[in-house]
């Protein structure tokens, strides 16, 4: 059991750190003073979206406030999809009086979990699946239960973000980012935080 639980977390250690990132050359973001955070596709979107909404906040960028951005659009009939087109972007950011907008998807999420192994029999006495998806940390043996042991995983999330020019419809930025944390707001803002940061570097708006 131990020499699984090792080869696991080996394996585990090569999780994304620091964001990949990808700009749009012709962008020009000097253009860009104000902007909306749409809901993010997948598991606790709108919690990611609030966390964006934050570390954007963080770094002085005026951004819209997303009850009022709901608002919004639901007035006007339209949804917070990644599907929209170019003309649904122009629409939202006249209707907004933003330059762009910042859509995402929640591509993986694993809560923290805890685990009563039997280290004797080598399996689960407990349990809830997918302890391979995060690293495994071991919080020592089980009074009165020998041979047992409680073992913890991490929270892991994985985010993809994507800056769309409203005028135009082109994205600007992309990014995406995978994070171990001891909960899943401490690994969303993580990622959000590294989002932000990868920006500073061309968009004059943010803080530095």
């Amino acid at each position: 059991m131990k020499k699984t639980i090792l080869l696991i977390s080996l394996f585990l250690l090569g999780a994304c750190v620091s964001p990949q990132v990808a700009v749009n050359q012709n962008a020009d973001f000097s253009d860009i003073k104000r902007v909306a955070v749409l809901t993010f596709s997948g598991t606790n979107g709108d919690v990611a979206a609030d966390f964006m909404t934050q570390s954007l906040l963080m770094s002085g960028a005026d951004v819209v406030e997303r009850q009022r951005l709901s608002s919004v659009l639901q007035e006007h009939s339209l949804t917070e999809s990644k599907y929209f087109d170019a003309g649904t972007a122009k629409q939202i950011g006249k209707l907004l009086g933003v330059d762009a907008m910042f859509v995402g998807t929640v591509v993986k999420y694993t809560d923290a979990g805890k685990y009563l192994v039997n280290t004797s029999k080598g399996r689960l006495i407990t349990g809830v699946t997918e302890v391979n998806s995060s690293s495994i940390h071991s919080e020592g043996s089980v009074a009165g239960l020998p041979n047992s042991q409680i073992l913890s995983t991490s929270a892991s999330v994985s985010l993809m973000a994507r800056m769309i020019d409203v005028q135009t419809g082109s994205v600007m930025w992309s990014a995406s980012m995978s994070y171990e944390g001891f909960d899943i707001q401490t690994a969303m803002q993580a990622i959000t935080d590294s989002f932000v940061h990868s920006l500073k570097s061309f968009w004059p708006a943010l803080t530095k």
